[in-house]
């Protein structure tokens, strides 16, 4: 599914990065260090490059939230000013309410290359009455088709919610709302890559995906239900930051940011994280590629060191607070 359409968005958003940063440096208006803007300017506009027209990206007022749009004359994103090896990133997010079938929203980090990585978190839109489901991927070295899915513990449309990466040297973790719904860990022991030699920008975009986004690419997009929208705010990052130009990913990678990615990431998950990470696995999961052996018949040899499964017995009540399987049985699936 992934494989019909990833390439050609991705492409089309790294085509438009590069064409900003060039156009900007041209103008004088980007720095060649490739860094962020003043600290003293709004968030979304010190870090971020639309890469849409002013119609389908929307800052709010204080420059502090973002929406993208929806339609059928363009597709919407943004894309960070500058790049990282390692870090946290983090963002609130409220997706569209009622008839989302069709649409992808994500917040993503991707690196500019054609063996890429990638480490996604993608809502897959559904019919009404039904819920959204939240796709996570990961990609190193071009080598992706790694998706998890599950439905969420409360509805995305209503609030914004966290939705946070911890990339470090020995593991991804996807937290929702500091619940942690997936961990994939530095395997490169077994052969298997893992992204840690490509800096990443950060995305986020708005777009059509009914080929395949809902229950298979059965419901379609319904244009009448047009604008689609995003909403976006609570940006933070903190990591090893790598230029545009003149950038070098060797102190990223060298013992010199540990202390700073200790302080920054996770690296192991408490017992009140592990809980509650058993807790999504076991009553939220609906899609793992560890377990689709249709598509993979051998299985692959990352997937029981990355099993949300990491607790022996029932998990006491008291890590569980606010966790529930809402009502509705249908899926995106």
């Amino acid at each position: 599914m992934m494989a019909r359409m990833r390439p050609q968005i991705h492409a089309l958003l790294c085509a438009t990065m590069v064409f900003l940063l060039a156009w900007g440096v041209a103008m004088g208006i980007v720095p060649e260090t490739g860094q962020v803007g003043s600290k003293g300017q709004p968030t979304f506009v010190r870090h971020f490059w639309s890469t849409s027209d002013r119609h389908h990206y929307k800052l709010s007022e204080d420059g502090e939230g973002a929406e993208l749009v929806l339609d059928q004359s363009s597709a919407a994103g943004f894309a960070s000013k500058t790049r990282y090896l390692f870090g946290r990133v983090s963002i609130q997010m409220k997706v569209h309410p009622g008839d989302s079938a069709g649409t992808v929203s994500t917040f993503y980090t991707s690196s500019l290359s054609g063996k890429h990585d990638e480490l996604d978190f993608e809502f897959l839109g559904n019919e009404p009455g039904k819920p959204y489901v939240l796709q996570t991927n990961v990609y190193a070295s071009g080598i992706g088709d790694r998706e998890q899915r599950i439905r969420l513990w409360f509805d995305p449309t209503e609030d914004f919610h966290t939705y946070e990466i911890h990339w470090n040297k020995e593991i991804v973790i996807f937290m929702v709302d500091d619940t942690p719904i997936r961990i994939y860990k530095n395997n490169e022991d077994l052969g298997v890559p893992y992204p840690s030699r490509q800096a990443m920008s950060i995305f986020a975009s708005l777009w059509n995906g009914e080929e395949w986004a809902t229950q298979n690419g059965a419901i379609k997009l319904n244009w009448s239900n047009a604008p689609f929208v995003a909403a976006y705010r609570g940006y933070e990052v903190e990591g090893c930051e790598v230029p545009w130009y003149k950038g070098d990913i060797k102190y990223c990678q060298s013992s010199k940011v540990d202390s700073m990615l200790k302080r920054a990431t996770i690296h192991n998950l408490t017992t009140r994280q592990q809980a509650r990470l058993q807790w999504v696995t076991e009553n939220l999961l609906v899609y793992d590629y560890c377990k689709d052996i249709y598509r993979y018949p051998t299985p692959h040899p990352e997937c029981s060191r990355n099993s949300g499964l990491q607790i022996i017995g029932p998990q006491p009540l008291k890590h569980l607070d606010g966790l529930q399987v809402l009502g509705g049985s249908g899926t995106s699936e």
